[in-house]
């Protein structure tokens, strides 16, 4: 992963390779996920939207904006990285490229929202970036467009990042679960089970919503993830 560079996008050209990554990660018929004149009015008001490139190919991109709500913050919106360079600690590269961003430029924290039920995101967040699971988020963005969301609702759960000059400790799997934990156990690949049995699916996503909105009311908090149980969480965790 050496030869990989991150680096903004500014031109409007950059800006539609970047934009291009997103199309092809979450594609919408007939559409965008965001159109070029609304991309280059974030980027021309000091919007976060970089690439992470093999030479001078484009592999990844990831997109935030400056928010309010709970203080000022960067709200990453979109992160993808191309079918064929996943698995290579490319996600988290930029994810670092945009902790040190937001570090030089006085933010505090940054926040993101992933979909609980995706077992790959859920281990880049918790233990790879160390990040703290904020809060769950029923339908949080309503009925989505693109055909890997489709037919199913689009919970999520809000990440947050404080920012310093170095970047939180990565953790390892939990292997060990304490007397005194829960867990909320995911689908081993949910994008392959919305299109083998929609309803099971569907059924995942009921569960751990009903599951972790309790586990949040009773005081716990995601204090890590293990490859059999899924989310462990304990009362008192940071």
């Amino acid at each position: 992963m050496s030869n990989i560079k991150v680096r903004e996008l500014k031109s409007l050209p950059e800006q539609s390779a970047g934009r291009e990554i997103f199309d092809i990660t979450w594609p919408v018929i007939g559409g965008t996920e965001i159109t070029p004149n609304l991309m280059q009015a974030f980027v021309h008001n000091g919007a976060y939207f970089v690439g992470a490139y093999d030479g001078e190919k484009i592999v990844g991109a990831t997109f935030g904006f400056i928010g309010t709500a709970g203080g000022i913050h960067l709200h990453s919106h979109m992160s993808a990285v191309l079918l064929d360079y996943r698995d290579r600690g490319i996600g988290a590269l930029m994810k670092r490229h945009q902790l040190t961003w937001a570090y030089e430029h006085k933010i505090p924290f940054i926040t993101w929202t992933f979909d609980p039920l995706v077992k790959r995101n859920a281990k880049l967040n918790i233990l790879k970036l160390g990040v703290e699971v904020a809060s769950y988020h029923p339908n949080f963005y309503g009925v989505m467009p693109d055909l890997i969301n489709a037919g199913d609702d689009s919970d999520r759960l809000m990440a947050k990042w404080v920012v310093g000059p170095t970047s939180p400790s990565e953790k390892s799997l939990t292997t060990t679960i304490p007397d005194s934990a829960i867990t909320i156990s995911v689908p081993e690949d949910i994008v392959k089970l919305r299109e083998t049995n929609l309803a099971e699916a569907k059924s995942a996503r009921v569960r751990v919503r009903e599951e972790f909105l309790a586990a949040f009311k009773d005081g716990y908090k995601v204090m890590g993830f293990s490859d059999q149980a899924g989310y462990v969480l304990t009362k008192g965790a940071k």
